[in-house]
């Protein structure tokens, strides 16, 4: 079954650094980013709005990947993670 695409723009970002820097995410770029999935099975605890986008990620200092999620409220941007 096809689809019609109600925009059909490509998004894509890329992060160049070298070894030595750090990669750092802000949560107002992310949280508008409209590539990341968003869900409203989650309540930030720091405004306790309904919804956040999420992403998989590594910690610093950990490995494997982790899940973060941030705030989609434009006021709060709070960052956490299961």
């Amino acid at each position: 079954m096809w689809e019609i695409a109600d925009n059909n723009c490509v998004y894509r970002n890329e992060v160049q650094h070298s070894v030595s820097e750090t990669t750092q995410i802000l949560n107002a770029d992310v949280a508008a980013d409209p590539t990341l999935p968003r869900t409203k099975a989650v309540r930030c605890s720091n405004c306790n709005h309904g919804e956040a986008v999420f992403f998989q990620a590594t910690a610093r200092g950990e490995e494997g990947m982790t899940l973060f999620f941030v705030c989609c409220n434009p006021n709060c941007g709070f960052r956490w993670r299961e």
